[in-house]
């Protein structure tokens, strides 16, 4: 259970949904070429006063492991870090797992609300063929409700905080976020007729795009997705487990997190 908190003017708390995927959202053979079983979409939510703490915490971590030149916040994955890639080529592997365990000490340290729609691909377009919606679209409609329940039951307000690159090559999601810039989030479409016309009253500004590389917060969640995705597609659980008792939960009942179908 997370405490409820309120502005000293009575005003409501601003909630930012930080989100970020893991996988490959494309079909599997023989309706494509992917490799991959299971698509991701997680988010944390923060109260808009913790942003600050939460960027401060991250540039602490990158100073404590000499990597405090590291700008560029695009390059904090977790993928990224645990192969060794550029920037982390210069780090063994003992230094690169102590960086990853106090950035995932620095996400349950945070106490962010965690969300997340896992989707398994195979199952998902053997069940609806040609009808099966895009991985991209249908994790984000089932994240939305779900974020918008949490926030009718603390009394709060919400923002989902994406990195652009996102939508730029998924024509059907661009189609959602534009619709939901220009009317609020509505859970239908005109590629999606039959999905009921769900307002989400209290998501403000609808969706805020912000470049990875100025968010710690989208990469915090990448670490997230990662983890949720590892969890799902190689049962590799360890850090899944560090993070679960994040997720949104209410009466003993967990809400944060549908997996699909």
């Amino acid at each position: 259970m997370y405490k409820i908190e309120r502005l000293s003017n009575g005003e409501n708390q601003m909630h930012l949904l930080y989100l970020d995927a893991s996988g490959d959202p494309g079909w599997c053979p023989p309706h494509g070429r992917s490799r991959t079983k299971w698509y991701v979409l997680a988010g944390l939510s923060l109260e808009e006063k913790l942003w600050k703490q939460a960027d401060q915490n991250v540039k602490d971590v990158l100073a404590k492991h000499g990597l405090q030149w590291l700008t560029d916040f695009r390059e904090l994955r977790l993928s990224t870090i645990l192969a060794g890639a550029h920037p982390y080529e210069t780090l063994d592997i003992a230094r690169r797992r102590a960086l990853v365990n106090d950035i995932f000490t620095l996400v349950v340290n945070l106490k962010p609300v965690l969300f997340y729609s896992a989707i398994d691909k195979v199952k998902h377009r053997t069940q609806y063929g040609v009808r099966a919606y895009s991985p991209h679209v249908w994790a984000f409609q089932l994240i939305c409700p779900r974020f918008h329940k949490y926030l009718e039951r603390i009394d709060g307000l919400g923002i989902f905080v994406m990195d652009p690159e996102e939508t730029k090559h998924d024509a059907k999601l661009k189609e959602l976020i534009k619709n939901a810039r220009e009317q609020g989030i509505v859970l239908t479409s005109s590629f999606n007729p039959y999905f009921s016309n769900t307002q989400l009253p209290r998501i403000i500004e609808s969706v805020l795009f912000v470049q990875s590389q100025d968010s710690p917060g989208i990469q915090l969640a990448d670490f997230c997705s990662h983890a949720i995705w590892k969890h799902y597609e190689r049962s590799m659980s360890l850090r899944y487990k560090q993070i679960a008792g994040l997720l949104d939960t209410f009466s003993g009942t967990v809400y944060g997190s549908k997996v699909w179908p």
